[in-house]
């Protein structure tokens, strides 16, 4: 293990999560506290809340970085787009509506959503590409290629009932990866 170089990248790795779930962490405190003047749509918070929870699952992938040896800048940016573009989503789905505004809660999310599944399509892909990377292809990767289709079809689509459906979808592979990650 180059443990200088590889440090550094776990280091920015695990800072750039950190980012993001202390950004939704401060969100989710607010609405549980309702010291925001608007809540969120139920598949608003349902997406935070399933955001919450991956976060850890990605804090968990911070191990695979210390078997990587020969780190080069194009590795190391390979390896944090992940995470980048988890911060990206993170901070698209934090974003909740003002009283002020026009829009309802089921309004500002769908206006929202198209940019958010982008992002998230990203870091499903991303994900995809480090299985067949590190050769780890397995069922947590099929789980990630569902929930990567889920997010293509909601960022083109502003029916409410396809973004419930879809979010009750995305629960299932999700918690299809976490139990192959666990075992």
């Amino acid at each position: 293990m180059d443990n200088p170089t590889t440090l550094l990248v776990a280091i920015m790795f695990v800072t750039i999560l950190s980012i993001g779930l202390s950004n939704l962490l401060m969100t989710l405190s607010d609405i549980v506290g309702q010291k925001i003047a608007v809540q969120p749509d139920a598949v608003h918070l349902s997406w935070m809340l399933l955001l919450f929870m991956s976060y850890f699952s990605y804090y968990w992938e911070t191990v695979a970085i210390l078997d990587i040896e020969g780190w080069t800048f194009l590795s190391f940016i390979g390896f944090l787009i992940g995470p980048i573009l988890l911060l990206f989503a993170t901070n698209l789905t934090i974003s909740l509506p003002d009283s002020e505004q026009s829009a309802s809660p089921r309004e500002h999310y769908l206006t929202q959503s198209n940019r958010f599944f982008t992002m998230m399509v990203g870091v499903q892909a991303w994900i995809i590409a480090l299985d067949f990377i590190f050769d780890t292809v397995d069922l947590a990767t099929y789980g990630t290629a569902a929930a990567l289709s889920i997010f293509a079809v909601l960022i083109f689509t502003n029916n409410y009932k396809a973004h419930v459906l879809g979010n009750i979808l995305c629960w299932i592979p999700f918690a299809v990866r976490l139990v192959a990650e666990a075992t």
